[in-house]
């Protein structure tokens, strides 16, 4: 009553009461008429012409001055009409609820309850006064209060929102004016407000600055929505969701899905922004997935498998497993419900679509199933891109999608189409503004760059990296590692030594279970043929691929690690003997070329150039192809315009480690005074040069004669057979195997045959 009289002069004598039974009107209206003369009126049964019983009223005070008259009103009376006629008070039905501090002082001392539970009281019935007086003297009367406010509102809202509309608020689980307009937004043409919902009473201040409805009150609006089905139901439990996303972020909507046990809403919430909730903390969105019920995460079929990758996350980022089984498509059902499943959901592609996806990819990856992944990621890009023609996705969603992609193709050695998903994939990180994908983006930029050669690329990306990556929450050293790995890979081409040094101590000392582990277990084989330990690297690939056989079969891993065989064998050797036991279709035709002509063969080597595309821009190409190139055209060493090729090369886009490979090359080693370097880069390749070996002896060129005997010997014929087969002498003979054991540096035809195998001849 303070409250309600805090601005009134006192000289109304007339007050019209308009609210809910339970409300405490009729207590109210005593209260406001106190010792003075006066009169209540119960009105609200209707049944009455309320303007001309208005003008009765008045009438009587005109008669008696010290007359005072309260009036409970019918809720469908036009308090306009009424209050037009003559100078009164109203009371609303939200000036009869006790705000928070009057219902302390209600539950005060001689309560049942305690001071402490007041707050809790007012949370139940909102400041209804018969319900707070009943919860009060038995706090555990809480049947007995929500019937009093149900018989209360439930003929009030017949009145007052005979549409429903208003009634359809008390499935939203938090109230301001954004929120609420948001809500009304998903489904109804007219867009209601909170000041309509306080002026109705069904939401009002929760005593801390903010607003409320009070739970049993909210508790009779879902069960009058209710009387018109379920379809309703679920239609405003999913707005009510969405809403709180919209306004109140991702996570406080989960929350109230889950609070509010909207299963249904929640799973919809997962599959349309999973990414948001993903990228802020994983580790909260596995706990909130697993509070679903079996028999709801059941329907979707996919909750357990995304459960699954959930499992694997921990404070830092995801502990992958690798495969350890052998990977075998055809027998693994998982993979081949995810493809049946996608080939279906594409044909009209949504975020559903998208997520079933991005689940079979990860799945094929996590199986070893790396060809079968990459070609999964190009279906995936292609519905993505069919997606985007048609609607409009989460952003986040869209950037991820490209991310995973781009990480299944490089994996499967496609790195050019890897390339082109993550530029993508950065794109629509930037609209997303998630600081995450920006990084972590970047950073697989710049690997699939620096493992390209291309150095200038690498450095804007990890200038990218650097910029995001501050802002990182969750996954931070996961979102590093690829990053650094780029960064040494980069350290490498410039012949820093020492920054290598710096970086490989910053990165695990074993291979963990990063995607990209292959590219850290070549790192630390290059550390160890640096340190001229290139038989501790060869037993670490050999160990590896033994633990890890199946990791180990993806493209990327198989490509790298022939490549650093390779090159260990063409740096420990000084040169390339045939029986490595590297596939030819596996070896790198650069780092054949290289060893064909440590040989001494530049004409192989120009046959092995032919499957290397002159230009810059593929894998570790750089310059390396052109360089190696013109030193297999000028075998004797460098002329004047080869030099000056070089030169300008090296100038627009070199790197230091280009150029110590093509000084290795007999006849090249002078080939870094030709350049312009600074005083610390020529040291750095004098260092690397003077780590080089002696080349291995020239290999052998025999003439068309010698190639025949040899063929012979290898057949087992003897001298005096070849001398008849050919129609020769056997001293001519004796004179060309002669010539032919020189060549071969052999005394006999047993050593002869070796060094030829040797020399692959």
């Amino acid at each position: 009553m303070a409250r309600f009289l805090a601005w009134d002069d006192g000289t109304c004598r007339l007050l019209f009461i308009r609210s809910a039974v339970g409300t405490g009107r009729t207590f109210f209206a005593r209260s406001w008429l106190g010792n003075r003369v006066g009169e209540v009126l119960d009105w609200s049964g209707g049944g009455l012409d309320e303007a001309t019983e208005t003008d009765l009223l008045i009438h009587r005070l005109r008669a008696d001055a010290t007359l005072h008259l309260a009036v409970i009103l019918a809720p469908d009376a036009s308090l306009w009409d009424l209050s037009s006629r003559t100078q009164c008070l109203v009371a609303r039905h939200r000036d009869l609820l006790l705000d928070a501090r009057e219902t302390a002082r209600l539950v005060g001392p001689g309560a049942r309850a305690a001071a402490g539970e007041a707050q809790g009281i007012h949370e139940l019935s909102g400041g209804w006064l018969a319900a707070a007086q009943a919860l009060a003297a038995h706090p555990k009367a809480e049947a007995r209060a929500l019937q009093i406010i149900r018989s209360g509102l439930a003929p009030w809202l017949a009145h007052r929102d005979p549409e429903g509309a208003l009634s359809e608020a008390g499935f939203l689980p938090a109230f301001d004016r954004r929120t609420v307009e948001a809500f009304y937004g998903e489904f109804s043409p007219v867009v209601h407000t909170l000041e309509e919902l306080v002026e109705a009473g069904l939401v009002q201040g929760d005593g801390r600055g903010g607003w409320m409805m009070p739970a049993m009150v909210r508790q009779v609006l879902v069960e009058r929505v209710g009387l018109r089905g379920h379809e309703p139901t679920t239609v405003l439990e999913q707005a009510a969701v969405n809403a709180m996303a919209a306004t109140r972020g991702v996570g406080a909507a989960v929350e109230s899905a889950v609070a509010s046990r909207s299963w249904s809403a929640l799973l919809n919430l997962l599959l349309e922004h999973w990414v948001d909730i993903f990228l802020g903390n994983p580790q909260h969105l596995g706990a909130v997935a697993a509070k679903v019920p079996h028999f709801i995460a059941a329907q979707t079929g996919y909750m357990h498998m995304g459960l699954r990758f959930l499992g694997q996350a921990d404070r830092d980022g995801m502990a992958l497993q690798l495969p350890g089984f052998e990977p075998d498509y055809a027998t693994n059902q998982t993979a081949q419900r995810l493809h049946r499943d996608t080939q279906r959901l594409y044909a009209k592609p949504n975020t559903h679509a998208l997520t079933v996806g991005l689940l079979e990819t990860a799945h094929l990856r996590l199986e070893g199933l790396y060809p079968e992944a990459a070609h999964a990621a190009k279906r995936l890009i292609e519905a993505l891109h069919r997606a985007l023609d048609t609607r409009k996705l989460n952003s986040a969603l869209v950037s991820w999608i490209e991310l995973q992609a781009g990480i299944s193709l490089q994996l499967a050695g496609l790195d050019v189409r890897a390339r082109q998903a993550y530029e993508r994939g950065f794109h629509w990180a930037r609209v997303s503004g998630k600081a995450f994908l920006l990084a972590d983006v970047a950073g697989k930029l710049a690997l699939v760059n620096i493992l390209e050669g291309d150095g200038a690329a690498t450095e804007r990306w990890l200038a990218e990296h650097d910029a995001a990556i501050g802002d990182v929450g969750w996954g931070r050293a996961m979102v590093e590692r690829t990053a650094a790995l780029a960064r040494a890979y980069l350290a490498l081409a410039r012949l820093d030594y020492a920054g290598f040094e710096e970086l490989m101590g910053s990165l695990p000392p074993k291979p963990d279970n990063d995607e990209f582990w292959a590219a850290h277990a070549q790192l630390l084989a290059l550390r160890k043929i640096n340190a001229g330990t290139s038989d501790a690297a060869r037993a670490m690939v050999s160990s590896l691929r033994e633990e890890r056989r199946y990791a180990s079969a993806s493209p990327l891993a198989k490509r790298l690690f022939s490549d650093t065989l390779m090159l260990a064998e063409i740096l420990d050797r000084g040169g390339m003997r045939s029986g490595t036991g590297i596939g030819t279709e596996q070896r790198d035709p650069l780092l054949l070329a290289l060893g064909h002509l440590l040989n001494g063969n530049p004409d192989a080597a120009l046959a092995a150039l032919q499957d290397v595309p002159l230009t810059g821009g593929l894998r570790r190409r750089g310059n390396l192809a052109l360089y190696l190139d013109l030193a297999a055209r000028n075998p004797e060493g460098p002329t004047p315009q080869a030099l000056q090729r070089v030169r300008g090369l090296h100038r627009d886009a070199g790197a230091l480690y280009e150029i110590s490979i093509l000084g290795l090359i007999p006849g090249w080693s002078e080939v870094g005074r030709a350049l312009q370097l600074g005083p610390e880069e020529f040291q750095r390749l004098g260092y690397a040069l003077d780590l080089a070996p002696a080349p291995l002896p020239r290999r052998p060129v025999l003439t068309a004669r010698e190639q025949e005997v040899l063929r012979q010997l290898r057949e087992g014929m003897t001298r005096r057979q070849i001398a008849v087969a050919d129609y020769r002498s056997e001293n001519t003979v004796k004179t060309q195997m002669r010539s032919l054991y020189r060549k071969l540096q052999a005394s006999d035809v047993e050593h002869a045959l070796e060094h030829a195998r040797d020399w692959g001849l």
